[in-house]
């Protein structure tokens, strides 16, 4: 007895087999020598230009904080010239202190610093242990942190002050946090 399937199609022939390529010396293929010079190769790129990226990006960043406290310390000078006195009493991180609206309206004083946290007014304050009548503080507020990048904080001292983040006018303050002092 013999079943036939009738639903059952016939199987195709199948293709017959290739044999192999042997290698030859002008193939399109890369050898495991050649791919691992390759990989040193950017490796070595990388280690050069990733520190140097970095550099800039401190360099940018330190220039960016410094222009906007030469900013800052001017509109309050003139404050000072016009009304005789610091503006008063100390501010609430980002927003503006009583009085300086009219000198900090076009200013980032209410944004993000470049290196993180917001600008603050501080009068009668100490600082490091001195007496400090006038600075501006970076502090940490609003979901937004200051750097603690001891190499950033340093690049803005080098550059802005004494580069000593311990004295000068541009210090770490209380819980570390950057001081530009204007007025001891």
């Amino acid at each position: 007895m013999v079943f036939v399937n009738a639903m059952r199609a016939p199987s195709p022939a199948l293709p017959a087999r290739t044999p192999p390529v042997p290698f030859v010396s002008g193939s399109r293929s890369f050898s495991l020598v050649e791919i691992a010079v390759a990989v040193l190769i950017v490796g070595l790129l990388a280690s050069i230009c990733v520190p140097r990226l970095k550099n800039y990006v401190v360099r940018a960043r330190s220039r960016a904080v410094i222009n906007d406290l030469r900013v800052f310390s001017q509109a309050y000078h003139h404050y000072l010239q016009e009304n005789g006195d610091w503006p008063s009493g100390s501010s609430t991180p980002g927003r503006f202190p009583k009085g300086m609206e009219r000198y900090l309206r076009e200013s980032p004083w209410t944004h993000p610093t470049p290196i993180g946290g917001y600008y603050m007014w501080e009068t009668n304050v100490v600082q490091g242990g001195q007496h400090v009548r006038a600075a501006i503080s970076i502090i940490s507020a609003n979901g937004s942190a200051v750097t603690s990048d001891r190499i950033q904080l340093a690049d803005i001292d080098k550059r802005l002050d004494d580069g000593n983040l311990s004295t000068g006018s541009f210090r770490l303050g209380f819980y570390n946090d950057p001081v530009y002092v204007i007025e001891y």
